[in-house]
């Protein structure tokens, strides 16, 4: 299907969206606190245009760190020299979460903010691609559609504020199908450039992505043959080239030993060792090819995860359809579902190519992450939420009322929890309060809400708190110590102090949800906060720190 004739689409509509997304993702930005994994790419974004290495954090992508990475550099915000020795560490995340906790200054949160805001043009970018995909695909309306789809899903909105690369990955790939399809309409040399920048946009992105440049010499072949030995290498010489200059020009050339000591690896796919034979003799990136190597190493990590109530200890196939039922707004499923249905109707009857680049790539995404080790989250599989938006946009020429309800009811229940983008359950479930029955992680809890916590004790005049934090942020920037009680979790037996279940005494406690599973603690430990797991918290703050009022209960009835 092709857009309907006649003039190009207005670009008024999408610029008034974009004001009003560029205005909610300041508000999140705002009020989002420092999330879990912020500080170590803020310092490795830093150190990235200092141009050393001290903090290099090679599984990061250089992307984030080229486009937040200046702004410390520029305004000078207080982050230490790189000859402070606390740099030297080889555990990055260690240092990263050390240096956070030591950022007591309440300036602190306006250099994280400050350091977010280069970030929200992966969410903009987004949304006006999907305006340019959806309006030559299908039409002006259904193009906006799609943008407004994408630009009020809430965890895009949650994410799409953080330091933080799955947004600028959704966007990457998104950008590479759209130029894929593009080349596939008119295979010329203008089309291979824009495919090649795409490619090398998403390796940028997020190492993963790497596929992508496996999966854009297949396009060249099967849709240009006799123009293959033109345009390959071009697009090789292009995404090697940039590579190079992203990382540097710091470069190597690998030993044949190293070859065949990962030839040896079960971890390492033999086709990417096949490939790195080429780099004896073509110097690759240092930090590409250690990061792409920590890939397939953490590929096979099976972190614990959790989800319905359980604690498992497998990847489990279904985590992000179980994920996607519980985190996308009621009316967006329900247009998603009969979008999907519809397209893949229209691909088998009228086998037009354009179907086939919106429903493969999503499907790709997610099932390669559905047998992966790494099942922490929605935020994973974001980048198939933009080919979701262009469905529902097309969904409009079939079912016109139909969608404009659906994107309308969608919209409505974002708002209803908005600027709470990650902790955001839908109405199947009842909304974020219910939302630690299902899941965790960075699907509710990513330590985002001790300003909340703040707001609410100023409000209720309590006593002191007793703290149980997840998170990278740090407490005393909001409270003084005559204000909470820190009750670290059960990080190691010198923390649990002897106890597998924690017997609370009467007072006030504020736990973070992510805690209250116990999957990320060792199994003696795992029911350690058992007794609050089967309490109706008193209160929430911002939904993810849970508030109990234990103040009337007896030491004796603590282990109840």
């Amino acid at each position: 299907m092709s857009r309907p004739s006649g003039a190009p689409p207005r670009i008024s509509p999408i610029l008034l969206l974009s004001a009003a997304l560029l205005t909610l993702l300041l508000v999140e930005a705002w009020n989002t606190g420092v999330t879990m994994d912020e500080p170590n790419h803020l310092l490795a974004s830093h150190f990235y245009w200092q141009g050393g290495h001290v903090y290099h954090v090679p599984d990061l992508a250089p992307l984030l760190k080229i486009v937040t990475g200046w702004v410390p550099q520029t305004f000078s915000l207080p982050i230490p020299l790189a000859t402070d020795p606390r740099w030297l560490s080889k555990d990055e995340w260690a240092t990263a979460a050390n240096w956070a906790v030591d950022q007591k200054d309440p300036f602190y949160h306006w250099l994280v903010f400050l350091c977010r805001l280069p970030v929200l043009l992966f969410p903009l970018g987004t949304a006006v691609l999907l305006w340019r995909w959806g309006s030559r695909a299908f039409g002006a309306v259904s193009g906006v559609l799609a943008a407004i789809v994408f630009a009020l899903e809430p965890t895009a909105l949650g994410h799409g504020v953080l330091i933080k690369n799955d947004v600028a990955c959704a966007f990457a790939y998104l950008a590479f199908w759209y130029a894929a399809w593009r080349f596939w309409q008119a295979p010329t040399w203008k089309a291979v450039g824009w495919l090649a920048a795409a490619t090398l946009l998403g390796v940028l992105a997020k190492l993963s992505l790497v596929i992508l440049a496996g999966i854009a010499p297949i396009l060249l072949l099967v849709r240009a043959p006799n123009r293959f030995p033109l345009y390959f290498p071009s697009f090789l010489a292009a995404l090697y080239f940039g590579l190079c200059t992203a990382y540097l020009w710091d470069v190597r050339l690998l030993h044949p030993v190293e070859i065949a000591h990962k030839f040896a690896d079960p971890k390492v796919p033999w086709l990417f060792t096949v490939v790195g034979q080429i780099f004896q003799w073509l110097p690759v990136p240092r930090y590409f090819w250690e990061g792409c190597v920590g890939l397939f190493w953490s590929a096979v990590e099976r972190p614990p995860i959790y989800t319905w109530g359980v604690v498992r200890h497998t990847a489990d196939p279904l985590y992000f359809l179980a994920a996607l039922s519980v985190k996308v707004p009621v009316g967006w499923q329900v247009l998603f579902l009969a979008a999907t249905g519809l397209a893949t109707w229209q691909m088998v009857r009228r086998r037009e190519a354009l179907w086939f680049f919106l429903l493969f790539p999503p499907l790709l995404y997610v099932g390669l992450a559905s047998f992966s080790g790494h099942q922490l989250g929605i935020r994973l599989i974001l980048p198939a939420l933009p080919f979701a938006a262009l469905l529902a946009g097309a969904a409009y020429l079939h079912w016109r009322r139909f969608a404009m309800v659906a994107v309308a009811v969608g919209a409505v229940e974002t708002m209803l929890y908005y600027p709470h983008g990650i902790a955001f359950f839908n109405a199947w479930v009842g909304g974020p309060a219910h939302g630690s029955t299902y899941l965790a992680d960075s699907n509710l809890d990513w330590g985002q809400d001790l300003k909340s916590l703040r707001r609410w004790a100023e409000a209720n005049q309590m006593p002191p708190l007793r703290l149980a934090y997840f998170g990278a942020d740090t407490p005393w920037r909001y409270f003084t110590d005559k204000e909470i009680v820190s009750t670290p979790p059960p990080w190691n037996a010198a923390l649990a102090k002897g106890k597998t279940v924690l017997e609370p005494e009467p007072g006030i406690y504020a736990i973070s949800a992510s805690l209250l599973p116990g999957h990320f603690f060792a199994p003696q430990y795992q029911d350690y906060y058992k007794h609050f797991r089967d309490r109706q918290p008193t209160a929430r703050a911002g939904w993810s720190i849970l508030i109990y009022d234990l103040r009337s209960q007896s030491p004796a009835r603590a282990g109840d």
